[in-house]
């Protein structure tokens, strides 16, 4: 698979599973700050996998 299609589903992915992550801390409730700060640690994991396994 090209190294570029590889980014695009990663951020693809991340960027799903961070509004499957602000969906539902939202529904139960959380502060707007957890589901940000969450969601850029999703975003940030996410980027730092793909970093690490596409070497």
């Amino acid at each position: 698979m090209p190294k570029w299609l590889k980014m695009v589903l990663g951020t693809v992915g991340a960027i799903a599973i961070a509004l499957v992550w602000a969906i539902a801390a939202t529904l139960m409730g959380a502060p707007s700050m957890l589901i940000t700060v969450g969601a850029v640690a999703i975003g940030a994991a996410s980027c730092s996998y793909l970093g690490q396994s596409s070497s």
